[in-house]
């Protein structure tokens, strides 16, 4: 997937993810919606940016690729652990950038 096609479709989810939680104001103003559909749509963007990241990080050409070239998936890994320990987006953005960077200094 090339540059402009990721960011069409980065805006596409995003405007798709907005509609959907958009639309209960825009159309249901005034009423309370059933808690599990409000617990849905606030883990909608979430679920959406982690789809995306997943496919991003792991098909290219169109095909899965799990192997070791494949050095942003196998940095992504280490990179979630970090998120998940230091709970800073900062840091983990900063491990991330920096393993990518080592990895690819290091494999080429």
């Amino acid at each position: 997937m090339d540059q402009t096609s990721t960011f069409l479709t980065i805006l596409a989810m995003g405007a798709v993810s907005m509609a959907i939680k958009l639309a209960p104001v825009v159309f249901l103003p005034g009423r309370q919606l059933p808690r599990w559909l409000d617990v849905s749509l606030r883990h909608l963007p979430v679920a959406v940016l982690s789809a995306m990241t997943v496919q991003l990080l792991a098909v290219v050409d169109g095909e899965i690729d799990l192997r070791l070239a494949n050095l942003a998936l196998w940095a992504a890994i280490p990179t979630v652990i970090c998120a998940t320990l230091t709970r800073s987006l900062f840091w983990t953005i900063a491990f991330g950038m920096t393993l990518v960077v080592a990895l690819r200094w290091a494999f080429g």
